[in-house]
C-alpha cells in the first residue's frame, strides 16, 4: 500500500528559512511605502517608534522560542497555542494568522501593481491595475504550488538585491551628510508623544512575518536549533534596518520640496537629491521583487497553517491534502491565493487605488498579528510550567511581551482613526466570532464537550 504524501521532512537549511522570515517581513517596503505613513504620525520620532517596535517583538520572538527549542511541527504557532491554551484559543490563534497573511499579501498585491506602473512610467505605457494584480497571484500562487526550496530561494535572490540597492542609496546619503548627527530626530522634535504611539501600532506591519519560520517546523534541518535562530536573526537584521534607513529618508529629505508624508517615491527623489538617480529603477525593481517576495511567503506560510488546521479539523478535509508531486498543501495554497486575489481585486473594482489597498489591508493584517502575538506570549508561560522548567525569567518575558503588546492596542482606540480605518478592527472582531460560531457547532456535531 502506498504511503500517503507528507511534507517534505528536512529540506530546508538555516538560510531558507531565514530567507523566508525576512522575506515574508518585506524590509524593502518599509522606506518605500510605510514610512511616509509613520513620518505622517510620528515625524521625526519614527526611529523611535522602530526601536520601540523592534524590543517589543524580540520579546515575542523569546516566548515563541520557548516552543521552538523543543518541538517542532508544520504551522506551529496555531499548533504552539491549541496545545497550551486550548482548542478555542488555538482556533483563535489559527483564523488570526490565516486573517494576517491573507491581508499582507493583498496589501502587497496593490503594491506591485504600483510599482509596476512606476517602471513603465518613462515609456507611456500604463497597464490595467487589475491585469496585473490578477497575473502576479498567478505566479506566486505556481511558485507556492510547486514547492517550498524554490520558493524560499526566489524570496532570498530577490529581497537581498533589494535591500542592498537601498543600503547604498542609505550610504550615500550618511557619507555625503558628513558625521554630524540629526538633532532633531534625536531630541525627537515635533514626533512625541501623540503621534509616536500611532505609528507603533503602523511599525507592527513592518515587522509582521517575522515568525513565519514556526511554520515550517516540519521542513528544516535541525528545526530545534535553526527556527529559533531565524526567529531572533530576522527581528535584529530588520529592526536595524528599517532604523537607519528611516533616520537617513528623513534626513536627505529635510529641505526637499515635499516632506517624506508627501512623497509618493521617496527612495527616488532622495536618489535625485544626492545625485544617484541611476539607482531609481533598480530601487523600483527592488521595491517590486521584494512585494512578490512577500507575496509569495504569504501564500507560502498560509498554506502550511490551512494545512494544520485542515489536518486537525478547524478547517474542511481538504484543506489537510497534499499534492504527491510536489510535497505541497496544493489545496489550501490554492484556496489562499485566491482569497487573496479576490480581496484585491474586489477593492480595485471599488475604486480603491492601489496605495490605498496597501495602507488598508496592511492596516487589517496588524490585528490579526497582534492577537497571535499576545496568544503566544501568554502561552509560552503555559508551556514551560508544564515542562516543568519554568523561571522567574520566563514569566517577566511573558508579561513584558503581552504589556507592550497592549501599548499600540490602546493607542488604536484611543486615537479613533478617521474612517475607513476606524472600523477595521469590528471586521476582525466579527471575522473572529464566526469563526467562534463555526468552531462551537463543529464541536456540537462532533459531540464533544465545550472548548
Amino acid at each position: 500500500m502506498t504511503e500517503p504524501p507528507v511534507l517534505r521532512s528536512g529540506s530546508l537549511t538555516f538560510l531558507e528559512v531565514l530567507a523566508t522570515s525576512v522575506a515574508l517581513i518585506g524590509p524593502s517596503m518599509t522606506p518605500i511605502l510605510i514610512a511616509p505613513y509613520m513620518f505622517a504620525n510620528a515625524g521625526n520620532g519614527t526611529w523611535l517608534a522602530y526601536a520601540f517596535g523592534g524590543i517589543m517583538l524580540v520579546f515575542v520572538a523569546l516566548n515563541i522560542n520557548q516552543f521552538a527549542r523543543r518541538s517542532s511541527s508544520a504551522g506551529s504557532m496555531y499548533v504552539y497555542v491549541s496545545e497550551n491554551l486550548g482548542a478555542m484559543a488555538g482556533a483563535i490563534a489559527g483564523w488570526s494568522l490565516l486573517w494576517a497573511y491573507g491581508f499582507v499579501a493583498a496589501a502587497v498585491l496593490g503594491a506591485m501593481a504600483l510599482f509596476t506602473n512606476i517602471l513603465l512610467g518613462p515609456t507611456g505605457l500604463q497597464l490595467p491595475t487589475l491585469a496585473i494584480v490578477v497575473a502576479i497571484a498567478f505566479v506566486a500562487w505556481q511558485a507556492a504550488y510547486r514547492g517550498v526550496q524554490v520558493s524560499a530561494i526566489v524570496m532570498l535572490v530577490l529581497e537581498a538585491i533589494s535591500v542592498a540597492v537601498i543600503c547604498l542609496l542609505v550610504a550615500i546619503v550618511l557619507v555625503k551628510h558628513g558625521p554630524s548627527i540629526d538633532t532633531n530626530q534625536l531630541t525627537l522634535k515635533g514626533g512625541f508623544p501623540g503621534g509616536i504611539g500611532l505609528a507603533i501600532m503602523f511599525a507592527v506591519f513592518s515587522f509582521v512575518g517575522f515568525e513565519s519560520a514556526t511554520a515550517f517546523g516540519g521542513e528544516a534541518k535541525n528545526p530545534l536549533v535553526t527556527i529559533p535562530r531565524a526567529v531572533i536573526g530576522s527581528v535584529v537584521f530588520v529592526s536595524i534596518f528599517f532604523i537607519v534607513a528611516t533616520y537617513a529618508e528623513i534626513l536627505g529629505l529635510a529641505h526637499a520640496a515635499k516632506p517624506l508624508d508627501q512623497q509618493t517615491f521617496p527612495l527616488g527623489t532622495l536618489a535625485d537629491i544626492f545625485n544617484a538617480g541611476y539607482l531609481r529603477i533598480p530601487i523600483a525593481i527592488g521595491a517590486l521583487c521584494s512585494a512578490f517576495s512577500v507575496c509569495l511567503a504569504c501564500i507560502t506560510t498560509a498554506g502550511r497553517v490551512a494545512y494544520a488546521m485542515g489536518s486537525a479539523g478547524l478547517l474542511p478535509p481538504a484543506f489537510g491534502r497534499i499534492e504527491p508531486k510536489h510535497d505541497t498543501p496544493n489545496v489550501a495554497v490554492t484556496i489562499v491565493t485566491a482569497t487573496t486575489l479576490l480581496v484585491a481585486a474586489a477593492s480595485l473594482l471599488g475604486r480603491v487605488s492601489p496605495i490605498d489597498i496597501f495602507n488598508n489591508c496592511g492596516t487589517l493584517s496588524s490585528f490579526g498579528f497582534i492577537v497571535i502575538y499576545a496568544l503566544i506570549s501568554i502561552a509560552a508561560g503555559v508551556y514551560v510550567k508544564r515542562q516543568q522548567e519554568l523561571r522567574w525569567i520566563d514569566l517577566a518575558i511573558s508579561a513584558i511581551a503581552v504589556v507592550l503588546l497592549l501599548v499600540p492596542t490602546v493607542w488604536l482606540f484611543y486615537s479613533v482613526p478617521t474612517p475607513p480605518q476606524r472600523w477595521f478592527v469590528y471586521y476582525f472582531l466579527i471575522f473572529i466570532a464566526a469563526g467562534w460560531v463555526w468552531f462551537a457547532a463543529g464541536r456540537r456535531a462532533a459531540g464533544a464537550p465545550p472548548a
